[in-house]
């Protein structure tokens, strides 16, 4: 089976499931395969971070006369288009410098207190839910919450307004058929319309929150983020931070109730705890593949070819997984010293929130195994079947 097989597998309800497998084989023909003359996989670590990093392989954009077509009803997913992530060389330096202030290692340190106390308050509903029901869905009372809540603080946005905007987002993050593409387009509209408004208040009376700063930070140039940019990015920091931080918690969490011994040393010490959320990031990551890129030129990378204005795709799962970089790379081990994984992506590209998400997930497994040490699965759970984001649909646990 040719790469192109084996990733069809994996596009399937059984490769959505588990892709492993597939990943394996892939990873056993070799760091990058032909899949088109003009496209290309990668999943080799070390040439996956090479494209990563590599000024050859910038990320593909698209001109703002093709935007319109992705969308002509609105500007759901235009303006997703505006934000860093798909930004290019230029605009994307700008919108990093400005969106790097609230996550220096001094302002993630001040961060952890508010984690902290949004950890404690969902597991005060959390426990209150059980008393009540018996079993609860972690990913809707616990996973989904807490990234929503924490981005929300961050920037600005009132509690009151929270659970609102946890509705929004998972509408978006849901929409697969069509009259979930409606409902999610109309969803972008109105979160947009929030924003815009959260904005031009702000304008008006600036507070101490991410938006306040954004308004008037500026690079070494004195270029600020048109306003466009600042919404985009705004938006984009809850796109993504929101379903990405839910399903590492959730999978950190599965794989911890079949772990007696992390069990135990999870909340002893948050060395343990770093370690072990680290390995959950690099064996169960929740983006499969990273952001497309273009070759500006043409270049040789694994011993492939690769002609100029090629498309590569990083399949950043299998490179966490390359037996080239890890020793026994399908096997659990939060004491493994090796390579950091790429599961954050790499270079100009490599994701802002990082310390905020992996800060959220060590709060969590913590507070979760000290308050509930009893903690179980209390039925099947139920994966996400959208790659290529992996995670957990429903994860009904008993605490009590």
């Amino acid at each position: 089976m040719d790469a192109n097989g084996i990733m069809a597998r994996v596009w399937s309800a059984e490769g959505r499931d588990n892709p492993y497998p597939y990943y394996r084989i892939l990873n056993e023909g070799g760091p990058v395969h032909e899949l088109t003359a003009r496209k290309f996989l990668v999943v080799g670590y070390a040439e996956a971070d090479y494209v990563l990093r590599s000024p050859l392989f910038p990320v593909q954009t698209l001109d703002s006369p093709d935007r319109g077509k992705l969308r002509p009803d609105g500007s759901s997913v235009n303006l997703f288009l505006d934000s860093l992530i798909h930004a290019g060389p230029e605009d994307h330096r700008r919108a990093h410098h400005a969106l790097a202030q609230p996550f220096t290692p001094r302002r993630l340190a001040a961060m952890r207190l508010t984690v902290a106390r949004n950890v404690e308050a969902l597991l005060d509903r959390l426990e209150d839910l059980a008393r009540q029901r018996g079993v609860v869905d972690f990913m809707d009372e616990f996973a989904y919450r807490l990234p929503i809540s924490v981005i929300s603080e961050v920037v600005g946005v009132p509690r009151a307004d929270q659970d609102w905007l946890l509705v929004q987002f998972k509408y978006l993050a849901d929409a697969d058929k069509p009259e979930d593409l409606r409902r999610a387009a109309k969803s972008a509209r109105e979160v947009e319309e929030y924003f815009t408004s959260l904005i031009a208040e702000s304008r008006r009376k600036p507070l101490d929150d991410l938006i306040g700063e954004l308004l008037h930070v500026q690079d070494d140039t004195g270029s600020k983020l048109t306003d466009r940019e600042l919404l985009a990015n705004i938006v984009f920091l809850f796109v993504a931070g929101f379903e990405t931080t839910a399903y590492s918690i959730a999978s950190g969490l599965s794989i911890l109730l079949e772990r007696p011994d992390d069990r135990v040393a999870v909340p002893a010490t948050m060395e343990a705890a770093t370690l072990f959320v680290d390995e959950v990031l690099r064996y169960d990551p929740p983006a499969h593949l990273a952001n497309r890129r273009r070759v500006a030129q043409e270049t040789t990378v694994g011993g492939c070819l690769l002609p100029e204005d090629a498309e590569v795709m990083v399949l950043l799962a299998a490179a966490n997984r390359d037996p080239a970089r890890y020793e026994d790379p399908h096997t659990f081990n939060p004491a493994r010293s090796s390579a950091p994984s790429l599961t954050f992506s790499a270079g100009p590209h490599y994701c802002l929130g990082t310390g905020l998400a992996r800060i959220e997930s060590q709060e969590a497994f913590q507070r979760i195994l000290m308050r509930f040490p009893g903690i179980k699965l209390a039925g099947k759970p139920v994966r996400a079947h959208r790659f290529p984001i992996r995670g957990f649909e429903e994860l009904p646990v008993a605490v009590r």
